[in-house]
């Protein structure tokens, strides 16, 4: 048989190999013969001595290829005349066989960690698989495997008996708030989404649940912790780790743009909807009850972030927004103006304001001695109650006089535009004052009762005009006023300051430095060439130079804050115009009633400040938006006033 071949795998490192070296020659016994005269070779001893056969050779060829190697080796040996040789193809590269290997990693981990999900393993088993899969799903590359590989369906629905026992419901929860991490789409299916508002239903319903050991529920508990806190959880409560809440936040997350109009559409279809109503109504009924700052805070919190799914799910949905407003007799809309006059009386309670206020009668602010989360957790509720209900009453007749009619909600709304942003920190008051201005807009505008309620009322004019110290004295009213002079009031008040900051703006444009000579040396003719020379500076003149820079920074920084109050100014001007143009809308009588309180009775200044928002809105908006269709019919009616 022949020698065995040479597999030379770094031809590149090593010199081209040789042939091997022949092997000894091997005498051939004398063989006596008896030889003609013309076959004699040699007659030395009268025998013929045949000469040794060639030597066999064994060569090993090491062909490149491109664009990777191939490595050939060829085998040579004498069999029927016929050359053999073994080749290995298809060789991978290292980032090839990394990959591979990364995927099959996954693949071992998924299937070992399904194997324990399934039902027929015993209850610890199963936690503990939920747990280690939701561990390594907290890193990003794992759930990309996880999405590529379409798997996540397929967990959600090992685990759809999940909530049937609280210590894996717990886990399982803890597992979709970790997968709803990532910015990504969540692959969540219909019976996904059904297995996680079933969770949401668990959050206080421990009679059902079969409970096992406090301590292992605690163990749980500590892991499910320590493992958010590896994670983006800006919004959860590590202090408050349960089934419900981690269910709620996950909800939470994936009502933004990446969830889709799918999402709305099953979940009013699976019945999510009714039972995110009736949390909103049991945390509103808590409100009035809890005397504990604690259970106050959490009963905010909890509406809040029901609230927020809500309004998510109702933006650009007129179905969803018909769902709610029909569901047990409008309790939504019932339960928000409850809350919303709750927070009223609570944000005075809870007064976050940094400056202090004066009051008619030189009365104090009632501040109270209490932590700055509960002032804040009543400021995010009031946002999100007032956030729905803008959603609900957004060009729906039906929704507006509904709202309308719940007892007490337009006077807050007023309240939440002329006197609760005193309450507030200085950053938050334009943001409470729009909404509430926003709101009374969608109330009046298409209904006849709600603007007759609203021409009737009589309220406090607005609390900052109570307190300036400067500007026309003919502005300022105290005690109780009729709402439409209080608006105009308003109005006056923004439309002034707007003009105000907008000239002192253009004094700081105009005072602008200008370019001065570079004074850091000076030209000097020297032997027939002109040259810079630099002088040295002294102290006092960097001292100078560092001064001048601070002096523009500080211009400049006045300039964007007159800029950004002149907007804000000029945003509450055109909603407070918008707002008493659609009070005159078919009522001659509310027209009368509005120009008695403008100077002169003149609609121009409205008209203008109207048109400069409506190019606003062209410039920033969609054009033909149904905001911009009303903006120009209020100015089209107030013209021809």
């Amino acid at each position: 048989s022949p020698t065995k071949a040479v597999y030379n795998a770094r031809h590149w490192n090593q010199p081209e190999s040789e042939a091997l070296p022949a092997p000894p020659a091997l005498k051939t016994p004398s063989v006596p013969v008896r030889l003609s005269s013309k076959e004699a070779i040699h007659k030395d001893d009268g025998v013929f001595k045949a000469p040794a056969p060639p030597p066999k050779v064994i060569k090993t060829v090491t062909i490149p290829t491109q664009p990777y190697q191939e490595i050939v080796t060829a085998l040579k040996c004498r069999k029927e005349d016929k050359e053999l040789y073994t080749v290995v193809q298809h060789v991978k590269h290292f980032n090839d066989v990394v990959e591979f290997g990364e995927n099959q990693e996954f693949t071992d981990d998924i299937e070992y960690l399904l194997s324990g999900l399934k039902s027929n393993q015993p209850l610890n088993t199963r936690c503990l698989s939920v747990i280690s899969l939701a561990t390594k799903c907290a890193m990003p590359s794992f759930r990309m495997h996880l999405r590529a590989h379409g798997m996540v369906a397929m967990v959600f629905k090992t685990l759809d008996d999940s909530q049937h026992h609280q210590n894996l419901s717990l886990c399982t929860a803890a597992l979709m708030y970790i997968l709803s991490r990532d910015r990504l789409n969540m692959d969540l299916d219909r019976a996904s989404l059904d297995l996680m508002i079933r969770l949401l239903e668990l959050e206080q319903d421990a009679s059902s649940a079969k409970l096992l050991n406090e301590k292992d529920m605690n163990k749980i508990k500590e892991k499910i912790r320590r493992l958010c806190e590896t994670v983006h959880n800006k919004h959860l409560d590590l202090e408050n780790i349960t089934t419900g809440h981690l269910a709620m936040e996950t909800l939470l997350s994936l009502t933004s743009k990446r969830a889709g109009d799918w999402f709305k559409e099953e979940l009013r279809l699976l019945g999510g909807l009714d039972h995110i109503v009736d949390k909103v109504k049991e945390c509103v009924d808590h409100l009035s009850s809890d005397e504990n700052e604690e259970k106050l805070v959490a009963s905010l919190w909890g509406a809040e972030r029901c609230l927020r799914v809500l309004e998510s799910v109702t933006v650009h949905n007129p179905e969803n927004q018909s769902y709610l407003i029909a569901y047990k007799d409008s309790q939504l809309i019932v339960s928000s103006a409850k809350a919303l006059q709750h927070c009223e009386e609570l944000i005075q309670r809870y007064n976050r304001a940094e400056d202090s206020i004066c009051l008619p009668d030189n009365k104090p602010l009632p501040h109270q001695n209490v932590t700055n989360h509960v002032g804040k957790a009543v400021e995010d509720c009031m946002r999100a109650i007032i956030g729905v209900l803008l959603n609900l009453t957004n060009d729906n007749e039906w929704g507006s006089t509904k709202t309308g009619e719940q007892d007490g909600l337009i006077g807050t709304a007023m309240n939440c535009v002329l006197q609760v942003p005193k309450f507030l920190p200085q950053e938050q008051r334009f943001d409470i004052r729009v909404l509430g201005l926003g709101l009374l807009i969608n109330l009046v505008e298409y209904s006849a009762r709600n603007r007759h309620c609203l021409v009737n009322m009589e309220t406090s004019c607005s609390f900052d005009s109570l307190c300036t110290g400067e500007g026309d004295e003919s502005l300022k009213i105290t005690g109780q006023i009729d709402a439409v002079q209080a608006l105009v009031q308003l109005f006056l008040e923004c439309e002034r300051a707007a003009q105000l900051a907008e000239s002192q703006t253009d004094e700081l444009i105009k005072e602008a430095p200008t370019a001065q000579h570079d004074k850091s040396g000076e030209w000097q003719e020297t032997s027939g060439e002109i040259q810079w020379v630099s002088t040295e500076k002294s102290d006092s003149t960097e001292e100078k130079e560092k001064k001048e820079e601070d002096d523009e920074e500080l211009d400049l920084n006045k300039a964007l804050q007159h800029a950004g109050k002149h907007m804000e100014d000029c945003i509450v001007a055109s909603y407070t115009a918008l707002l008493l143009g659609c009070l005159c809308q078919e009522s001659p009588i509310n027209v009368t009633t509005v120009r008695e309180y403008l100077p002169e009775g003149d609609f121009s200044i409205m008209t203008e400040m109207l048109k400069k928002f409506l190019s606003f809105m062209n410039l920033t908006c969609a054009v033909g938006t149904t905001g911009q269709k009303s903006i120009s019919r209020v100015i089209e009616y107030l013209e021809h006033c």
